[in-house]
Protein backbone atom coordinates (compact mmCIF):
# COMPACT_ATOMS: atom_id res chain seq x y z
CA UNK A 1 0.00 0.00 0.00
CA UNK A 2 1.47 3.72 -0.68
CA UNK A 3 2.64 5.37 1.86
CA UNK A 4 1.95 9.34 3.21
CA UNK A 5 5.53 11.00 2.90
CA UNK A 6 4.22 14.39 3.87
CA UNK A 7 0.99 16.26 3.92
CA UNK A 8 0.35 20.78 3.68
CA UNK A 9 -2.63 22.65 3.47
CA UNK A 10 -1.87 25.08 0.63
CA UNK A 11 -1.56 29.06 0.64
CA UNK A 12 -4.26 31.03 -1.06
CA UNK A 13 -3.28 34.00 -3.19
CA UNK A 14 -4.49 35.99 -6.02
CA UNK A 15 -3.75 35.06 -9.59
CA UNK A 16 -4.17 36.09 -13.26
CA UNK A 17 -6.40 39.21 -13.48
CA UNK A 18 -7.01 38.96 -9.47
CA UNK A 19 -9.28 35.60 -8.86
CA UNK A 20 -8.15 33.66 -6.03
CA UNK A 21 -6.59 30.28 -5.96
CA UNK A 22 -5.12 27.68 -3.50
CA UNK A 23 -1.26 26.78 -4.55
CA UNK A 24 -1.90 23.43 -3.91
CA UNK A 25 1.93 21.98 -4.71
CA UNK A 26 3.75 24.80 -2.66
CA UNK A 27 6.73 24.69 -1.01
CA UNK A 28 7.82 21.22 -2.05
CA UNK A 29 10.86 20.89 -4.74
CA UNK A 30 10.75 20.23 -8.50
CA UNK A 31 12.71 16.78 -7.24
CA UNK A 32 10.18 15.55 -5.05
CA UNK A 33 7.10 16.70 -7.63
CA UNK A 34 9.07 15.41 -10.96
CA UNK A 35 7.52 15.37 -13.57
CA UNK A 36 4.75 18.16 -12.07
CA UNK A 37 5.36 21.97 -11.97
CA UNK A 38 2.22 23.75 -10.40
CA UNK A 39 -1.16 22.35 -9.62
CA UNK A 40 -3.62 25.07 -8.57
CA UNK A 41 -7.53 25.19 -7.19
CA UNK A 42 -9.97 27.83 -7.80
CA UNK A 43 -12.37 27.06 -5.03
CA UNK A 44 -15.89 26.84 -6.03
CA UNK A 45 -17.13 30.16 -5.92
CA UNK A 46 -20.14 32.38 -6.43
CA UNK A 47 -18.88 34.91 -8.89
CA UNK A 48 -21.69 38.06 -8.90
CA UNK A 49 -22.24 39.32 -12.46
CA UNK A 50 -19.31 41.29 -14.20
CA UNK A 51 -17.07 40.31 -11.24
CA UNK A 52 -14.51 37.59 -12.43
CA UNK A 53 -11.74 39.55 -14.01
CA UNK A 54 -10.40 36.11 -16.13
CA UNK A 55 -6.27 35.95 -16.70
CA UNK A 56 -4.94 38.77 -19.48
CA UNK A 57 -3.05 37.33 -22.36
CA UNK A 58 0.36 35.92 -21.25
CA UNK A 59 3.10 33.68 -23.01
CA UNK A 60 3.98 29.89 -22.41
CA UNK A 61 7.14 27.43 -23.41
CA UNK A 62 8.51 24.42 -22.35
CA UNK A 63 5.57 22.37 -20.55
CA UNK A 64 1.85 21.18 -20.61
CA UNK A 65 -0.98 23.19 -19.01
CA UNK A 66 -3.75 20.74 -18.10
CA UNK A 67 -6.89 22.57 -16.59
CA UNK A 68 -9.77 20.69 -15.63
CA UNK A 69 -13.08 22.15 -15.06
CA UNK A 70 -14.89 20.82 -12.04
CA UNK A 71 -18.17 23.47 -12.67
CA UNK A 72 -17.49 26.39 -14.82
CA UNK A 73 -20.12 29.08 -16.67
CA UNK A 74 -20.31 29.70 -19.85
CA UNK A 75 -17.34 32.51 -21.55
CA UNK A 76 -14.90 32.61 -24.26
CA UNK A 77 -11.54 31.60 -24.73
CA UNK A 78 -8.44 32.65 -26.52
CA UNK A 79 -5.69 30.98 -27.86
CA UNK A 80 -2.94 32.95 -30.00
CA UNK A 81 -0.25 31.00 -31.87
CA UNK A 82 2.23 31.55 -34.45
CA UNK A 83 0.43 34.89 -35.23
CA UNK A 84 -3.52 33.78 -35.61
CA UNK A 85 -5.57 33.91 -32.60
CA UNK A 86 -8.56 31.70 -31.79
CA UNK A 87 -11.74 32.13 -29.54
CA UNK A 88 -14.10 29.91 -28.92
CA UNK A 89 -16.19 28.50 -25.71
CA UNK A 90 -14.66 28.22 -22.38
CA UNK A 91 -14.26 24.78 -21.09
CA UNK A 92 -17.38 23.54 -19.95
CA UNK A 93 -18.37 21.65 -16.69
CA UNK A 94 -16.49 18.46 -16.47
CA UNK A 95 -14.21 18.74 -19.41
CA UNK A 96 -10.47 18.91 -19.33
CA UNK A 97 -7.85 20.10 -22.19
CA UNK A 98 -4.14 18.79 -22.21
CA UNK A 99 -2.25 21.12 -24.06
CA UNK A 100 1.50 20.82 -25.09
CA UNK A 101 2.67 24.50 -25.11
CA UNK A 102 6.10 23.22 -26.28
CA UNK A 103 8.05 26.04 -28.29
CA UNK A 104 5.46 28.14 -27.24
CA UNK A 105 2.00 29.94 -27.20
CA UNK A 106 0.08 32.52 -25.42
CA UNK A 107 -3.68 32.35 -24.19
CA UNK A 108 -5.91 34.64 -22.33
CA UNK A 109 -9.28 33.53 -20.42
CA UNK A 110 -12.17 36.29 -20.49
CA UNK A 111 -16.09 35.52 -19.20
CA UNK A 112 -18.76 37.19 -20.94
CA UNK A 113 -19.39 40.41 -18.45
CA UNK A 114 -22.97 39.54 -17.96
CA UNK A 115 -22.14 36.20 -16.40
CA UNK A 116 -22.26 35.22 -13.04
CA UNK A 117 -22.17 32.09 -11.16
CA UNK A 118 -20.01 29.03 -9.62
CA UNK A 119 -16.59 28.84 -11.00
CA UNK A 120 -14.66 25.39 -9.75
CA UNK A 121 -11.52 24.99 -11.68
CA UNK A 122 -7.97 23.42 -11.33
CA UNK A 123 -4.90 23.95 -13.14
CA UNK A 124 -1.84 21.59 -13.53
CA UNK A 125 1.38 22.04 -15.43
CA UNK A 126 3.23 19.33 -16.52
CA UNK A 127 7.16 19.55 -17.30
CA UNK A 128 8.53 18.64 -20.67
CA UNK A 129 11.76 16.54 -21.21
CA UNK A 130 14.57 19.01 -22.86
CA UNK A 131 13.88 16.48 -26.20
CA UNK A 132 10.44 17.78 -26.30
CA UNK A 133 10.51 21.31 -24.94
CA UNK A 134 10.37 22.62 -28.83
CA UNK A 135 7.44 20.55 -30.05
CA UNK A 136 4.77 22.32 -32.26
CA UNK A 137 2.03 23.71 -29.86
CA UNK A 138 -0.70 20.73 -29.64
CA UNK A 139 -4.05 20.80 -27.46
CA UNK A 140 -6.75 17.94 -26.86
CA UNK A 141 -10.01 19.22 -25.32
CA UNK A 142 -12.01 16.71 -24.30
CA UNK A 143 -15.68 17.05 -23.53
CA UNK A 144 -16.95 16.12 -20.37
CA UNK A 145 -19.14 13.28 -22.09
CA UNK A 146 -15.73 11.69 -23.56
CA UNK A 147 -13.60 11.43 -20.20
CA UNK A 148 -14.72 8.06 -19.04
CA UNK A 149 -15.98 7.49 -15.42
CA UNK A 150 -15.95 4.25 -13.62
CA UNK A 151 -18.55 3.50 -11.41
CA UNK A 152 -17.75 1.70 -8.23
CA UNK A 153 -19.43 0.33 -5.02
CA UNK A 154 -20.73 3.99 -3.62
CA UNK A 155 -17.90 5.64 -5.60
CA UNK A 156 -17.16 6.73 -8.73
CA UNK A 157 -13.68 7.26 -11.02
CA UNK A 158 -13.15 10.68 -13.94
CA UNK A 159 -10.30 9.57 -15.47
CA UNK A 160 -8.66 12.94 -16.84
CA UNK A 161 -5.87 11.00 -18.47
CA UNK A 162 -4.57 7.80 -18.48
CA UNK A 163 -6.64 4.31 -17.44
CA UNK A 164 -8.56 2.77 -14.55
CA UNK A 165 -9.57 -0.51 -14.26
CA UNK A 166 -9.03 -0.70 -18.54
CA UNK A 167 -11.16 2.61 -19.17
CA UNK A 168 -8.52 5.20 -20.96
CA UNK A 169 -9.03 8.75 -21.50
CA UNK A 170 -8.87 10.10 -25.01
CA UNK A 171 -5.98 12.20 -24.52
CA UNK A 172 -2.64 10.88 -25.07
CA UNK A 173 0.67 12.06 -24.17
CA UNK A 174 4.32 10.64 -26.08
CA UNK A 175 6.44 13.10 -23.93
CA UNK A 176 6.13 11.36 -20.27
CA UNK A 177 3.98 8.83 -18.79
CA UNK A 178 1.61 10.04 -16.22
CA UNK A 179 -2.17 10.19 -15.01
CA UNK A 180 -4.63 12.28 -13.82
CA UNK A 181 -8.10 11.01 -11.87
CA UNK A 182 -11.13 12.43 -9.98
CA UNK A 183 -12.09 9.82 -7.64
CA UNK A 184 -15.39 11.02 -6.22
CA UNK A 185 -16.45 8.90 -3.24
CA UNK A 186 -20.24 9.72 -2.80
CA UNK A 187 -21.39 7.08 0.21
CA UNK A 188 -19.30 7.12 3.46
CA UNK A 189 -17.35 4.35 4.06
CA UNK A 190 -16.90 3.64 0.05
CA UNK A 191 -13.11 2.38 -0.39
CA UNK A 192 -11.16 2.49 -3.94
CA UNK A 193 -8.23 1.04 -5.05
CA UNK A 194 -5.43 1.84 -7.49
CA UNK A 195 -2.28 0.32 -8.73
CA UNK A 196 -0.67 2.93 -10.93
CA UNK A 197 2.61 1.36 -13.27
CA UNK A 198 6.06 1.16 -11.18
CA UNK A 199 7.64 4.29 -13.17
CA UNK A 200 5.17 6.53 -12.15
CA UNK A 201 7.08 6.76 -8.80
CA UNK A 202 6.09 10.40 -7.96
CA UNK A 203 2.24 10.11 -6.86
CA UNK A 204 -0.51 12.85 -4.80
CA UNK A 205 -3.13 13.72 -4.00
CA UNK A 206 -5.50 16.76 -3.38
CA UNK A 207 -8.59 16.16 -1.13
CA UNK A 208 -10.99 18.83 -2.17
CA UNK A 209 -14.17 18.21 -0.15
CA UNK A 210 -15.48 15.76 2.82
CA UNK A 211 -12.56 13.89 4.86
CA UNK A 212 -10.38 10.82 3.09
CA UNK A 213 -8.05 8.15 4.91
CA UNK A 214 -5.40 6.70 3.20
CA UNK A 215 -4.52 3.54 4.87
CA UNK A 216 -4.64 4.43 8.38
CA UNK A 217 -4.35 8.41 7.74
CA UNK A 218 -7.58 10.42 7.94
CA UNK A 219 -6.85 13.43 5.58
CA UNK A 220 -9.55 16.91 5.53
CA UNK A 221 -10.37 18.69 2.53
CA UNK A 222 -8.18 21.19 1.39
CA UNK A 223 -5.34 19.10 1.68
CA UNK A 224 -2.41 17.91 -0.37
CA UNK A 225 -0.94 14.33 -0.10
CA UNK A 226 2.39 13.98 -1.33
CA UNK A 227 3.09 9.38 -1.26
CA UNK A 228 6.63 8.13 -0.64
CA UNK A 229 8.24 6.18 -3.85
CA UNK A 230 8.10 2.95 -2.32
CA UNK A 231 5.28 1.85 -4.68
CA UNK A 232 2.16 -0.01 -4.27
CA UNK A 233 -1.47 0.67 -4.45
CA UNK A 234 -3.82 3.53 -3.19
CA UNK A 235 -6.22 2.48 -0.98
CA UNK A 236 -8.72 5.57 -0.06
CA UNK A 237 -11.90 5.33 1.98
CA UNK A 238 -14.46 8.05 2.39
CA UNK A 239 -14.71 9.35 6.01
CA UNK A 240 -17.91 11.92 4.81
CA UNK A 241 -20.71 11.18 2.02
CA UNK A 242 -19.64 13.42 -1.01
CA UNK A 243 -15.63 12.95 0.23
CA UNK A 244 -13.30 13.72 -3.52
CA UNK A 245 -10.20 13.80 -4.04
CA UNK A 246 -8.06 14.46 -7.17
CA UNK A 247 -4.82 12.18 -7.92
CA UNK A 248 -1.86 12.46 -10.26
CA UNK A 249 1.30 9.67 -11.04
CA UNK A 250 3.81 10.51 -13.35
CA UNK A 251 7.12 9.31 -14.23
CA UNK A 252 10.32 11.59 -13.06
CA UNK A 253 12.31 13.03 -15.60
CA UNK A 254 15.56 13.60 -13.44
CA UNK A 255 16.54 16.60 -15.42
CA UNK A 256 16.97 19.99 -14.38
CA UNK A 257 14.19 22.45 -13.48
CA UNK A 258 14.56 26.28 -14.23
CA UNK A 259 11.39 28.31 -14.22
CA UNK A 260 10.91 31.84 -14.52
CA UNK A 261 6.92 32.94 -14.29
CA UNK A 262 5.91 31.52 -17.99
CA UNK A 263 8.20 29.94 -18.87
CA UNK A 264 10.02 26.05 -17.79
CA UNK A 265 13.32 25.34 -19.44
CA UNK A 266 16.52 23.13 -17.99
CA UNK A 267 19.19 26.03 -18.34
CA UNK A 268 19.26 29.85 -17.30
CA UNK A 269 20.38 30.53 -20.89
CA UNK A 270 17.29 29.19 -22.36
CA UNK A 271 15.24 30.99 -19.64
CA UNK A 272 16.84 34.18 -21.11
CA UNK A 273 16.97 33.30 -24.75
CA UNK A 274 12.59 32.56 -23.85
CA UNK A 275 12.74 36.54 -22.70
CA UNK A 276 14.43 37.48 -26.62
CA UNK A 277 12.01 35.09 -28.33
CA UNK A 278 9.41 36.54 -26.78
CA UNK A 279 10.46 40.72 -27.24
CA UNK A 280 11.04 40.04 -30.79
CA UNK A 281 7.77 37.87 -31.64
CA UNK A 282 9.31 34.95 -32.14
CA UNK A 283 8.31 33.09 -29.24
CA UNK A 284 5.57 31.05 -31.22
CA UNK A 285 6.95 30.22 -34.80
CA UNK A 286 4.19 27.37 -35.48
CA UNK A 287 0.13 27.46 -35.16
CA UNK A 288 -0.99 25.56 -32.56
CA UNK A 289 -2.83 22.25 -33.64
CA UNK A 290 -6.24 22.08 -31.93
CA UNK A 291 -8.27 18.49 -31.64
CA UNK A 292 -11.97 18.45 -29.45
CA UNK A 293 -12.47 14.81 -28.45
CA UNK A 294 -16.34 14.42 -27.72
Amino acid sequence: MMKIARTSRPPERLEGGGFRIRDVMSGYSNEALDPFLIWHELPRTKHARGTFPGAPMHPHRGFMECPYSKEAAPGTYAVESGGETRRGPMPGSGSFELGKVGVGMAHEMLVDRNWSGYLFMFQLWVNLPGAHKFDAPHFQNAEASALPVVDLDGARVKVMHGAFEGRASPTTCDAVPWQYMDFMLDVEGAAVEHAPPAEMATRCAYVYAGSVAFGGDVVAAGTFVLFDRGGGALRATANAAGSGFLFIAGRPIGEPVVQHGPFVMNTRDQIQQCFADYQRGRLMPEKATVETLT
